[in-house]
C-alpha cells in the first residue's frame, strides 16, 4: 500500500476541513454562554458538549484532534506492532498532548544514551 497518497488525501482533508471551521467560527454568531457554566459541576462529556456549542470552541477541536491524529500517523509508521498502534490511537484521541508528550519520553528513554535526536525519532522500530 502506498503511504503518499493516502497522506496527500488526509492533509487535503485538514485543509478544507480547518477552512470551513474557520470560516464558520468567523461568521457564526458566539452563544457566550460558556459564562453561565462557570462554577457548576459538569462530567467531561458535558464539558466538551459545552465547548463544541460555541463556534471558536469547536473549531479548536478540530484543530486539536487533526493535530493528534498527524502525530499518530507518525506513531503508526515508528511502530511495528498493530496493538501498539491502537493503543496509541486510543491514548492520543483520549488524553492528547499527554500521550504526546509520554510518547515522546518513552522514544528519549528507549534510546541509547548517545543516540542523536535524529536516532530517536527517525528510526522506526524493529519489527
Amino acid at each position: 500500500m502506498k503511504a503518499r497518497p493516502i497522506l496527500t488525501a488526509y492533509f487535503i482533508l485538514v485543509l478544507a476541513a480547518m477552512t470551513w471551521v474557520s470560516w464558520y467560527a468567523c461568521t457564526a454568531p458566539s452563544v457566550s454562554g460558556l459564562a453561565a457554566y462557570a462554577g457548576k459541576p459538569q462530567n467531561v462529556l458535558g464539558g466538551y458538549v459545552t465547548v463544541c456549542s460555541e463556534p471558536w470552541g469547536l473549531a479548536t477541536m478540530f484543530d486539536a484532534y487533526f493535530g493528534f491524529l498527524a502525530f499518530w500517523l507518525y506513531v503508526a509508521w515508528r511502530e511495528r506492532s498493530a496493538w501498539a498502534r491502537a493503543a496509541w490511537f486510543v491514548a492520543l484521541m483520549l488524553l492528547g498532548n499527554f500521550a504526546i508528550a509520554g510518547y515522546a519520553l518513552a522514544c528519549l528513554y528507549a534510546a541509547p544514551a548517545d543516540a542523536d535526536l535524529g536516532q530517536v525519532f527517525f528510526t522506526r522500530k524493529p519489527a
